[in-house]
């Protein structure tokens, strides 16, 4: 009954997601399935939920959310995103090497369908570099994507050091080799033999990268403080909005109307269920059980440590709630055969290739949207970048 239960609740959290319901509630609904089946009681499954929402993981993993969704808000409307770009533009002097950076820097404000931000400077800058519609709307998506292996702010990156324990630096790491292959590939796809241009306009100053360094400071030094100063993520992401809000364009009265309009409920919701699903996952001892039984029929772990994280990841589109639904089914396994961090790597990368493949994933929808272009041409553009990533994945589960 408890592995019953357990597909169950994952098949009725898909089924949920893809009918619009949030995913934290989705989470939730899919916790009570599993804990109910598998024996717990109401009392003790409210008590499983409390005592998982009171540890001080679940508290840091829920406020880095939120906090995270508050900063792009924030960042969004006080203008400081669209000076950040124009100064860029203004700064690099290269038509390409712009295309490249405005993605990966918005992509670090991590707003949800965010690539829509984007999508009118990359249109504007591929028109004058003669690009079709699909290669601008794939550039748009690889090269805002492309960093999530490595951006620890990401919910999902910040859950698997929650879940796992593994050290930041070590994921870092070993995940960087997949940021590297998977830019450079798209780089060589994309751009590479295509005429550059020099913006039309005047040589950057002095003042220009004094400018640019202060409307980017809400991004670097939120990664600063928390990589290289070793402060927990929400600290880190306070000083940064602090900063978002000094340099935007709003006055200090309008200020708490701001925050409450960016704060994300739905993020912090999704945090909120992840944290209890986690828990009640954790207290059937029947999935153990169940991974040592197919462990011993032979099946490799990594088949285990693909498969799940994918599909979840292509149907649910949404890493962070594939590897909210998928890790803590994995963790026994990774446990039981030693393998943290290959195991966590490997359902890491698969849950990426699945969320960013998947047909309902937002970024996508919005950027096909934008650029008026077909879903076949556009993924025929991302053969060779997953090519490349998957193919760094097989040498570093090799090496590990």
């Amino acid at each position: 009954m408890a592995v019953f239960g357990m597909v169950a609740a994952f098949v009725v959290i898909v089924l949920l997601v893809q009918r619009k319901v949030q995913v934290g509630l989705a989470l939730i609904v899919g916790a009570v399935i599993v804990g109910l089946s598998s024996g717990q009681g109401v009392f003790a499954l409210l008590g499983t939920a409390v005592k998982s929402l009171g540890s001080p993981n679940s508290v840091n993993l829920i406020l880095t959310l939120g906090l995270i969704s508050l900063l792009g808000a924030v960042m969004q409307e006080g203008q400081v995103l669209s000076k950040m770009v124009a100064l860029l533009q203004v700064a690099l002097r290269s038509t390409k090497l712009t295309i490249m950076l405005v993605p990966s820097l918005i992509g670090t404000l991590l707003v949800t369908g965010g690539a829509i931000m984007s999508a009118p400077t990359v249109e504007k800058l591929g028109q004058e570099l003669e690009l079709p519609p699909a290669r601008m709307a794939a550039i748009n998506l690889l090269f805002r994507h492309g960093w999530y292996f490595v951006y620890p702010l990401i919910p999902g990156f910040i859950l698997i050091t929650s879940l796992t324990g593994l050290p930041l630096s070590r994921l870092l790491l070993w995940q960087l080799p997949l940021t590297i292959v998977s830019l450079a590939a798209g780089y060589f796809v994309y751009l590479r033999g295509i005429p550059d241009r020099t913006p039309n306009c005047p040589p950057p100053t002095r003042r220009d990268f004094l400018l640019l360094l202060q409307y980017t400071s809400p991004i670097w030094v939120s990664l600063a403080l928390t990589v290289a100063a070793g402060l927990s993520f929400p600290v880190a992401l306070l000083g940064g909005l602090v900063l978002a809000l000094l340099f935007g364009d709003t006055q200090a009265k309008d200020w708490p109307q701001m925050l409450y309009r960016g704060l994300n409920i739905h993020i912090i919701a999704a945090g909120v269920g992840i944290v209890i699903f986690q828990g009640v996952i954790g207290q059937v001892e029947a999935l153990s059980i169940l991974i040592s039984r197919l462990l011993a029929t032979g099946l490799p772990v990594s088949v285990l440590y693909v498969v799940l994280p994918f599909c979840a990841g292509l149907v649910s589109a949404s890493n962070t709630s594939a590897l909210g639904l998928t890790l803590p089914l994995l963790l026994p396994a990774m446990q039981a055969t030693d393998t943290m961090l290959f195991g966590t790597v490997i359902a890491y990368t698969s849950s990426f290739i699945g969320y960013f493949a998947s047909p309902l994933h937002l970024c996508q929808v919005a950027t096909i949207t934008h650029f008026k272009c077909q879903v076949v041409p556009l993924y025929r553009e991302y053969r060779w970048p997953a090519a490349a990533v998957i193919t760094m994945l097989v040498v570093l589960g090799t090496v590990m």
